[in-house]
């Protein structure tokens, strides 16, 4: 029980070390969050991004169709009524 508590203890704090170092620490000229940030933010970033967005909702809608055809069956059709017989000729 002690050992898992330093054991996390442990981890919490080379997490916020982590943390500290990747927005504080530069790397250059620019920190790492600001390296990030320059790389998310050009035109083919964004584009991508964009076209990640149109497929997602895409999937999403077609997901959705499907999703309400099995909650929400067709109505069966209805089986055609047999001839009437013919009467013979008088």
């Amino acid at each position: 029980m002690v050992g898992d508590f330093f054991k996390r203890l442990t981890n919490g704090i080379v997490f916020l070390l982590a943390a500290l170092t990747f927005f504080l620490v530069p790397v250059g000229r620019k920190t790492a969050a600001q390296h990030l940030v320059a790389i998310v933010s050009t035109p083919p970033a964004r584009e991508a991004a964009s076209a990640f967005a149109h497929i997602a909702r895409r999937v999403t809608a077609e997901a959705r169709s499907e999703l309400d055809k099995l909650r929400n069956p067709p109505p069966a059709p209805r089986e055609p009524k047999p001839p009437a017989k013919a009467r013979p000729p008088s």
